[in-house]
């Protein structure tokens, strides 16, 4: 196999199928190539990995289902009802040659739940709707649509922030609702796991399993997003926003904002007086999402 020199996948095929009722059977095969498949609603149907000791799933929920090359699986499609599916086979250098960002995605067998993920439906909905009008330059929209896919199915896998957030241990989302509410406070992570019931080296290993990030490191990003809101609001100097946030040392903030952030204070409270965030309200948020953050990703462009 000739590699891809573009540098994203290569769509050998793809389809939107609906199986007829009545328990028909797919496999047991091996690919030679990558599957995505969309189940956009849930059945009876079965998913089974073969070996030593087979794993089944029963595709219950809108979910997709990733199956690597030359691993030994059938589809057991539902009796009782027709069964619609949407699939993509690709190659894709990345995921030969094992890139350690698709790691996690490559570890395991992988059932992945729709109902997080409904960016990745439309995408593959998207597909199909590509590859049938094939209007100019179908071939690389396709290749980019799926590349999107794969990286969203890889930061799931892997259990980053914005997946994780969704299935937090009730001792996790505990843990982040006692660091907001006394982000002023000088507390520790030491206390932090003490309210939990868990040792420190439990409770650290089990959040970072969750979160995606150690809680020092959440800590510090929740007092980071709390003096964002302070400079927005034009609040004091950068002496007193980084009291205020909780810091207690103004030289620690100024340090550790431009290491994460990437600019200065100083600059971020310039940007705030632009017109893209100088009338913009600081509402109530409780999940603390991105409302109202301007995020630099190129600071070489102004």
């Amino acid at each position: 196999m000739l590699p891809n020199q573009s540098g994203l996948p290569t769509i050998n095929s793809i389809g939107d199928i609906i199986v007829q009722a009545g328990g028909h059977q797919l496999g047991p095969r091996t690919i030679v190539d990558y599957e995505l498949v969309y189940f956009p609603e849930g059945s009876g149907t079965l998913y089974e990995v073969q070996g030593m000791q087979p794993v089944q799933h029963r595709l219950s929920a809108p979910c997709f289902v990733f199956t690597q090359p030359d691993t030994v699986h059938r589809y057991l499609f539902d009796r009782d009802r027709n069964v619609r599916h949407l699939f993509v086979h690709f190659d894709y250098d990345l995921l030969r040659e094992k890139d350690p960002r698709f790691t996690a995605l490559l570890s395991t067998i992988h059932v992945i739940p729709a109902a997080q993920n409904s960016l990745i439906g439309a995408i593959i909905n998207q597909i199909v709707v590509v590859a049938n009008y094939q209007s100019h330059h179908w071939r690389r929209r396709l290749a980019s649509l799926l590349t999107t896919a794969i990286e969203e199915l890889a930061a799931f896998a892997d259990k980053t922030p914005e997946f994780a957030i969704s299935s937090y241990p009730v001792q996790i989302a505990n843990s982040i609702a006692y660091m907001e509410e006394h982000l002023t406070e000088p507390i520790t992570i030491e206390m932090i796991a003490q309210r939990s019931g868990w040792s420190h080296a439990h409770f650290t290993r089990m959040f970072v399993e969750a979160v995606g990030m150690s809680p020092k490191r959440m800590l510090l990003e929740r007092r980071l997003h709390r003096a964002e809101e302070l400079m927005m609001r034009g609040a004091g100097t950068v002496k007193q926003i980084s009291y205020l946030a909780g810091f207690g040392d103004e030289h620690h903030f100024s340090k550790m904002y431009k290491r994460i952030r990437g600019i200065t204070a100083t600059e971020y409270i310039e940007r705030c007086k632009g017109r893209i965030v100088r009338h913009a309200a600081i509402g109530v948020d409780p999940d603390r999402t991105f409302v109202n953050r301007h995020i630099v990703v190129s600071p070489d462009i102004k």
